[in-house]
C-alpha cells in the first residue's frame, strides 16, 4: 500500500512540474523579436527590441533590418501606472523618448493587477476583459504563461505575458492605429 501511494504523489509532482507554462524573465540583455504588421502600408516588417537598462529611465535599442536603428527611453512611472501603449514608426538614429503615461509593447503593472484581479482594465481608452483562452501560445517552441483580453466590441485583443514584473504585450490586434505585432522569439 505504501509503494502504490508513494507512486501516486511521485506521479502528481512530475506531472505538475511538466504542466508548468514557461514565463521568460525580461532582463539587461534580453532581446525581444517581434513581427510588426503596419496594416496601413501592408508591409510586414520585424522589430529587434534590446533591453539595455531597467533603471530609470528604461532603455532599449530597437532594429528594423533594411531600415535602421535608435533608442526609446520608457519612465519607470510608465511600468508602473500608465494607461497607454504606442507604437508607431520611430527615427533611425534618433532616442525616441515616451511620456510619462506611456509604456512601448508592456502592460503597466497597475493594469496587470487590475487584469489579474478584477479580469478588467482599460488600455488607450479601451475597455478589456480578460477571457478564458484555450489555444496555445508559444515562444521559444514553449508554452507560454498569458493570458487573453478582449475588447467590448471584440474588435481590439491582447495576449499578455503572466509576468507581474514586466507583463509583455505578446500580441495586439487594433492597439495602436495601423500598426499589429507578435512576440516571435525572446533572448534571456
Amino acid at each position: 500500500m505504501k509503494k502504490i501511494s508513494l507512486s501516486v504523489i511521485l506521479f502528481i509532482i512530475t506531472t505538475a512540474t511538466f504542466a508548468q507554462k514557461y514565463i521568460p524573465v525580461i532582463k539587461k540583455g534580453s532581446v525581444l523579436n517581434f513581427s510588426v504588421n503596419l496594416k496601413n502600408m501592408g508591409q510586414n516588417i520585424d522589430l529587434d527590441v534590446t533591453i539595455l537598462g531597467l533603471d530609470d529611465p528604461i532603455k532599449m535599442h530597437w532594429n528594423v533590418p533594411g531600415y535602421g536603428g535608435g533608442e526609446f527611453e520608457m519612465q519607470a512611472k510608465a511600468l508602473q501606472s500608465a494607461k497607454r501603449t504606442v507604437l508607431s514608426p520611430p527615427t533611425p538614429g534618433a532616442i525616441t523618448k515616451l511620456k510619462e503615461d506611456e509604456t512601448l509593447m508592456v502592460l503597466s503593472k497597475s493594469l496587470y493587477s487590475d487584469a489579474t484581479t478584477n479580469k478588467a482594465f482599460e488600455l488607450n481608452s479601451i475597455k478589456f476583459t480578460v477571457i478564458p483562452d484555450t489555444a496555445v501560445y508559444k515562444i521559444n517552441n514553449k508554452v507560454t504563461d498569458i493570458f487573453h483580453a478582449v475588447s467590448a466590441d471584440k474588435k481590439s485583443e491582447l495576449w499578455v505575458l503572466n509576468s507581474p514584473d514586466y507583463p509583455i504585450i505578446c500580441q495586439a490586434k487594433n492597439i495602436t492605429r495601423g500598426i499589429d505585432y507578435y512576440l516571435a522569439s525572446i533572448k534571456e
